[in-house]
């Protein structure tokens, strides 16, 4: 029952650029205010209006559907109209108009012009505001022609669905101009209707919807609070604070226009694009036919399978598929994975409930035979349950554009759109954005942010506990945050601040995979909007209100993996014409010792840490369905709850295997009597409790979900089928409470055995041939230089041979040489250009390049520029042209010399050059470039140090008491370490910060946890790819305990220290090995070189007297002198005794 006033111009926080309340606050609002109906009008936008509208259909609020555009008048000068949808046709002339607005968007504003309006007026209400810059333009001015000729186009339009919205910000009343306006509007006949344009439910909440509009605009909040477009009066106002502002009829009339907007969202529909077939049978007989046809002659190959068991789950598949009305869904889907294999793009064998079908599996939807390896299909297509069926469809990561590609072609551009995302304000930005536009320093945000716990999804109420509720779970709080909050004015003001702005549409985007089809032109299901990143146009309705309008998703992902298993697969054919990776054997020895070895790096979903260490090395796998537990076992939960160790110590005879009925033993039998997969819970409820399978899969949802009063209902319904099948009471409820137990972990089988499937793939590719698997992993990193290091030293893992990059061999990407050694990319060198690199390439068809100016004269090296080309003479690429450092210093001259060679060849004049020897350039006497110069051009180009350790360089130059890595042992004394420093991570858990170092030296790998005070104190040293000495007490690492490239040891830092000043710390005196034989010469000379290094407090000097003949040394301390520990030290001794002549002590 409608009130005496509605109100029909409201935003919520999806406007973006303004609006702060969340759709259901709106709802409630007016729930609070006995208000019948209420209107969302967000700007320009509909990205809330489904969840607006199903949150006040469950509250028993009418839904008003409408929109407040912005209309561009001239170049600075902008109007606004809200429009209103009276229905279906018109909501989707609101779609069609907003979708409008954000193509002009790609130009500037987001804005319609008013013809657009105009032209658009069939079922729609149009309400002018008086609050409108323009039109309070207008209504100033003497002439009030261009007023009544402004109205008057509108009147002609909307005719009766017209309406001038009367705005009252000012409790003294009407501004002028909307009095002239009011007073024209009456004059011809045009009703009146109270606005107050909503931006904030409440007037407190003024400052911080512009805190809001101060983020969107990159503004600060001081400059943004007295603007004058904003009142603090545009709040959420009661029946009774807008009867002081109107008059009674002008309030009544909002329940009129509320009267007449009726728009009906359909629910239980779904829409699907037609499939053409070229006979006239119905989709579900052609479904029908092509599957059995296609079964068939899969049972002709397959001739030991059991033929009635594939024919009786088809039918029953095909029975539940068409009795839902989804046979086009799986025809489409078809259709399209068809035709991307047709097109040689790799595809996934499927992903996700999907690959329990077998329907899709005879299809070639997936490769996965879902009968083999227990799927069920009911996981995917629930007979008892009103869902849509979701295929994700994994492509090659290069093919994927191409089939979006495609079905825009085939389905028609208009009827296909990528699926839009909002995102929010989440507890650490909006902490740092309201720090910002309060104009704080950034550290003391930053400081404030740091204090949120890591868990993903936490809210701010959490972690500061803002209710106060003794019961709250404290795992997520901060005392500290909520202590600073009490004590500290500035950060209770950002972080009140920031509680009311968490959640807030902040941005729109895209979704990384979504795409959905429409039957029709997409903007009579959804309007779209422009996403700047991807130059494209995307749903403004976010995956979930897509479904929700009917509209079936479809997700096609790039998966990366598919394409360096293809690039792999392409450059083994090279060497093995006959390979084929469907015909790869699946029980193969050697690549489950791989596994258990840990030898894992690139692998997918097999490469990480803690799969290897948690899951890998325990477990030992040794069939194909022990890496498809290994894929379900490696979360949180089976990993905390004890499952996965219940699941590797009974696989390993560590403990017994329990079952609590014989009946569960068939069906837990693979994974040792453990609920790993939803699969065996909904199984089990079948077998035990007489479950059909649908129902089955609700109880697996409801255990998930864990909601008591469902689960005890459950129960009820469980303990009475298992009291049916002469199961006893008492153990019905133990077998529940069990299950109930693990389903919270359990894991989609058929997701879990189709990624082990891509797993085993690249496992036994990287098995069988090392070097073209990981040049195809490097080539697909080569763009991220941070990720190419672990693989390069995978490499000398794995016993292949990586060569460096060299202008003569290198190609663009990662390539293996007919020595089946691979070829550095000169694409993965910082700041060299894949195209630039595949000129030279091209051109290098025509022959070797046989020195510097040769390279100069055949391949303009203006594309390249300076910058790649400095990182290919660093990287040593024209190493077999040129000395380094000749090529390095000189790689100027030879840019200029290209430029001035292809500007005569541009212009067609003479060539006075006309052989690379006729250019001279002026001679280069350099010194070369030391091996600890080298590694830090090395650094530059590579993005780490490629060709050497640089602890190796300084090893000669430190103590020989300094322990290498590879030969630390547990000690409770403290030692000094050199170390490169490879990784820092910094781990939050509630209100505590730890830090983690991962180091190496030449000979080892260990990790390092440094306290907060320490690394307080000297942040400056821990930075990655630094060299740094470290102190500490050295202790066992389980974690690391038997990999082959760790030392299964850690450090715990004390200290931390510039190698330089540790030197002194660390080193007492230097040893000089000198032959007895050259002692005299030494006084004559030698000595005196020495003495001229003399410092202080420096090292003592002992000569070690060898006598090659008697083989016997003996020591002479020098007491005369010390020297220095400056590098040129060393490098002077080494030119007067030789190289690696000495030892430091």
């Amino acid at each position: 029952m409608m009130g005496k006033f509605v109100h029909l111009q409201v935003k919520s926080h999806f406007s973006i650029s303004s609006g702060l309340p969340r759709t259901n606050q709106i709802v409630d609002k007016a729930v609070e205010n006995n208000m019948g109906s209420v209107a969302l009008t967000d700007k320009n936008s509909f990205f809330g209006l489904v969840k607006f509208y199903n949150y006040a259909i469950s509250k028993g609020i009418k839904p008003v559907c409408g929109v407040d555009f912005d209309i561009k008048i001239s170049q600075n000068l902008y109007s606004n109209v809200v429009l209103l949808a009276k229905n279906k046709r018109g909501l989707e002339s609101l779609f069609k108009l907003s979708t409008q607005a954000f193509t002009e968007s790609a130009k500037g504003k987001i804005c319609l012009l008013e013809k657009d309006i105009l032209a658009n007026s069939d079922d729609l209400i149009c309400i002018m505001p008086t609050a409108c810059n323009h039109l309070n333009f207008l209504s100033g001015k003497d002439d009030a022609s261009e007023l009544q000729k402004k109205v008057e186009s509108y009147l002609s339009s909307f005719k009766d669905n017209l309406f001038i919205g009367a705005s009252c910000f000012d409790k003294r009343g009407y501004s002028s101009a909307a009095n002239t306006l009011c007073s024209h509007a009456f004059k011809k006949g045009i009703p009146v209707v109270g606005l107050n344009d909503v931006l904030f439910l409440s007037q407190k909440d003024h400052l911080a919807h512009q805190a809001k509009v101060s983020i969107n605009n990159s503004t600060l909040l001081k400059d943004e609070i007295n603007n004058p477009n904003v009142s603090s009066e545009q709040f959420f106002k009661t029946i009774k604070e807008m009867q002081l502002m109107h008059d009674e009829d002008i309030l009544s009339n909002t329940n009129e226009v509320a009267k007449s907007c009726n728009v009906l969202l359909e629910e239980d529909q779904y829409y699907l694009p037609s499939y053409e077939i070229e006979d006239k049978k119905s989709l579900a007989e052609y479904l029908e036919d092509i599957s059995k046809n296609k079964l068939e002659d899969f049972l002709k190959e397959n001739t030991k399978l059991d033929k009635d068991l594939y024919r009786d789950r088809l039918e029953k598949e095909l029975k539940i598929i068409i009795d839902k009305g989804y046979p086009g869904y799986f025809l489409i889907v078809m259709d399209i994975v068809s035709w991307a294999k047709g097109q040689n793009i790799p595809v996934g064998p499927g992903r996700g409930s999907g690959a329990g079908s077998l329907v899709a599996y005879v299809l070639s939807i997936t490769t996965l035979d879902p009968l083999v390896h227990g799927l069920l299909f009911e996981r995917f297509l629930n007979p008892e349950r009103m869902s849509l069926p979701d295929f994700d469809i994994d492509f090659c990561i290069e093919g994927r554009d191409k089939v979006i590609e495609y079905v825009q072609k085939k389905y028609g551009e208009n009827s296909v759109a990528q699926i839009g995302t909002t995102g929010t304000m989440a507890a650490r930005g909006v902490i740092r954005d309201v720090t910002r536009i309060l104009g704080k320093p950034y550290g003391f945000g930053d400081m404030l942010a740091n204090m949120i716990p890591l868990t993903p999804g936490i809210k701010l109420g959490q972690v500061m506990n803002v209710e106060e509720d003794p019961k709250a779970s404290t795992e997520n709080q901060s005392p500290e945050l909520q202590e600073l909050r009490k004590t500290n004015e500035e950060a209770a003001e950002v972080l009140d601040l920031s509680l009311k702005l968490e959640g807030c549409a902040r941005s729109i985007g895209k979704h990384a995979a979504g795409v959905v089809i429409a039957p029709n032109d997409i903007h009579e299901f959804t309007p779209l909007h422009f996403d700047a990143e991807t130059n494209s146009m995307a749903t403004q309705l976010d995956m979930y209100d897509v479904e929700d309008i009917g509209l079936v998703k479809f997700d096609f992902l790039g998966l990366r993996t598919l394409t360096v298993i293809n690039n792999a697969v392409q450059s083994i054919e090279k060497i093995n014409p006959d390979f084929r990776l469907k015909e790869i054997p699946y029980d193969d020895p050697n690549v489950y010792k791989l596994l258990s070895l840990g030898k894992t790096k690139g692998l997918f979903q097999l490469e990480s840490r803690g799969m290897i260490e948690d899951v890998l090395k325990k477990m030992k796998p040794e069939n194909f369905a022990d890496i498809v537990a290994a894929v379900a076992l490696f979360r949180p939960g089976p990993l905390e709850s004890g499952m996965a160790s219940d699941y590797i110590n009974r696989k390993n005879g560590r403990e017994s295997i329990i079952y609590q009925h014989p009946s569960l033993k068939k069906i837990t039998n693979e994974t040792y009597g453990v609920f790993v997969y939803q699969e065996q819970v909904m199984e089990a409820a079948q077998v035990l409790a007489s479950y059909s399978l649908g129902d089955a899969d609700n109880l697996r949802r409801a255990m998930g979900k864990k909601k008591a009063d469902v689960m005890e209902e459950e129960k009820s319904v469980f303990v009475k089928g298992c009291e049916n099948n002469n199961i006893s009471k008492k153990k019905a409820e133990e077998i529940f409470a069990n299950i109930a137990t693990f389903a919270g972990y359990g894991f989609n089988k058929s997701h879990s055995a189709a990624y082990a499937l891509i797993a085993y793939q690249t496992a036994y590719l990287k098995t069988h041939y090392p070097s073209h698997f990981i040049a195809a992993v490097l080539s697909s990193e080569q763009d991220k230089t941070d990720k190419l290091e672990p693989h390069v030293k995978d490499c000398e893992l794995m016993k292949v041979e990586i060569l460096s990059p060299s202008i003569n061999t290198s190609f663009s990407s990662f390539i293996v040489n007919e020595k089946n050694e691979i070829e550095y990319g000169l694409g993965a060198l910082k700041g060299v250009g894949k195209k630039f690199a595949d000129e030279i390439c091209e051109e290098r068809k025509n022959g070797p390049f046989n020195s510097m100016m040769d390279l100069a004269s055949r391949v303009d090296l203006r594309k390249g520029g300076i910058r790649s080309l400095k990182s290919m003479a660093k990287a040593g690429a024209f190493d077999c042209l040129s000395p380094r450092d000749e090529a390095v210093s000189s790689i100027q001259s030879y840019l200029e010399a290209s430029d001035q060679k292809f500007k005569s060849k541009e212009s067609g004049a003479v060539d006075m050059f006309d052989t690379p020897q006729d250019i001279e350039l002026s001679g280069f006497k350099l010194d070369k470039f030391s091996d600890s110069e080298k590694l830090k051009m090395e650094l530059e180009s590579f993005g780490f140090y490629y060709s050497k350790h640089p602890i190796s360089l300084l090893r000669k130059t430190l103590s020989s008491r300094l322990t290498p890595i590879k030969k630390l042992m547990t000690s409770n004394n403290e030692k000094f370490i050199p170390v490169l420093i490879n990784q820092k991570r910094i781990v939050k858990k509630g209100s505590s910060v730890f830090i983690f170092l991962e180091v190496s030296d030449e000979t080892g790998v260990m990790d390092v946890s440094v306290p907060i005070e320490l690394f307080d104190l000297k942040k400056a040293l821990f930075k990655e790819n630094s060299v740094v000495m470290l102190k500490g007490n050295i202790i066992t690492d389980d974690y690391r305990r038997g990999n082959l490239d760790d030392a299964g040891i850690k450090i715990r830092a004390s200290d931390i220290m510039p190698i330089d000043i540790a030197r002194s710390l660390v080193t007492s005196k230097i040893k000089i090995n000198v032959p007895r034989a050259e002692l005299k010469q030494l006084g004559n000379g030698k000595f005196q070189e020495i003495k001229n290094l003399n410092d202080p407090n420096g090292l003592e000097v002992v000569l070690n007297l060898l006598d090659e003949e008697l083989n016997i040394s003996s020591e002479i301390k020098v007491d005369t002198f010390k020297i220095s520990l400056e590098d040129s030290t060393f490098e002077k001794i080494d030119e007067i005794f030789g190289e690696d002549n000495y030892t430091l002590i």
